[in-house]
């Protein structure tokens, strides 16, 4: 092997054993950001969190209601089981200025985290709306986590015991609250659901079959799943089909997971 070949191959594998070195730099240094990234996603949001009072006057929006049920709003706080600060606003909600979600802020300058918002409508629904929290946004670049954060307000939250983004569902709203404290909403596709489903003789994609033999609707499909409802009397697949020939409204049919009997709810929740 003439030199000139012998000190371009070594040339070569120097600079290949470079960037091995480079490539390996590189790699550990991402694998130890990502794991800064997820140490510090859950100790430094447990601080951020630390904050007591809700000052940013989170947002709620609203679906599936008429412009009438949402006139009027009462906002409540309930703190140490007492209701204090009511407060009364008036919508100018229509079909023209958003037809998809209406849109309203709390009207609270702030509250306690440990405080519950109660809302009701004008059709006399009650929203029970707890648990916001403040969380650690992570600072990221062209490589990854910096190292540096700051805290931001979520206005994920439960309402009416189910976790939401801050949606206020008409399907989702309390008559007789005493009543409904003692139902327990399983979500689809959570671990919950799917162990509770499997164990019940009616399963999911029975329960989804029996929803399609009974369906209103002749040509639009419409199935919106909303979990399984349990209660001391026993448990329901809880389904919605949104009406060809009442387009915007959603009939709600519940299946029973023992036995599969099926119902339909013209008026829900007000008939449930």
């Amino acid at each position: 092997m003439n030199k000139y070949l012998k000190g371009c191959l070594i040339v070569f594998a120097v600079l290949l054993c470079i960037g091995l070195l480079i490539i390996a730099w590189i790699w550990w240094a991402l694998e130890n950001r990502h794991k800064n990234a997820e140490r510090d996603g859950v100790e430094i949001s447990l601080i951020c969190d630390t904050v007591k009072m809700v000052t940013e006057q989170p947002a709620l929006g609203f679906i599936k209601f008429e412009a009438s049920d949402l006139e009027t709003l009462k906002f409540q706080i309930l703190r140490d089981g007492k209701f204090i600060e009511e407060k009364i606003i008036r919508t100018d909600f229509t079909k023209k200025n958003d037809d998809i979600i209406w849109k309203v802020s709390i009207p609270y300058k702030q509250f306690f985290k440990t405080d519950t918002i109660v809302l009701t409508t004008a059709n006399k629904l009650i929203y029970y709306i707890s648990d916001y929290h403040h969380y650690a946004y992570l600072q990221y670049g062209m490589f990854g986590y910096l190292g540096s954060h700051d805290c931001r307000f979520s206005e994920n939250c439960i309402i009416n015991g189910r976790h939401s983004s801050g949606i206020i569902d008409r399907m989702d709203g309390w008559v007789n609250v005493e009543k409904a404290r003692h139902i327990t909403y399983l979500d689809p596709s959570t671990d919950e659901y799917e162990a509770f489903a499997r164990s019940m003789p009616v399963k999911t994609r029975d329960a989804e079959i029996i929803f399609q033999d009974n369906r209103a609707n002749k040509t639009l499909y419409s199935m919106y799943s909303y979990g399984i409802e349990v209660t001391p009397n026993g448990s329901y697949y809880v389904f919605a089909e949104e009406l060809e020939n009442r387009r915007g409204h959603m009939d709600v049919i519940k299946i029973n997971t023992k036995t599969g009997a099926y119902k339909r709810y013209k008026n829900y929740p007000f008939e449930n």
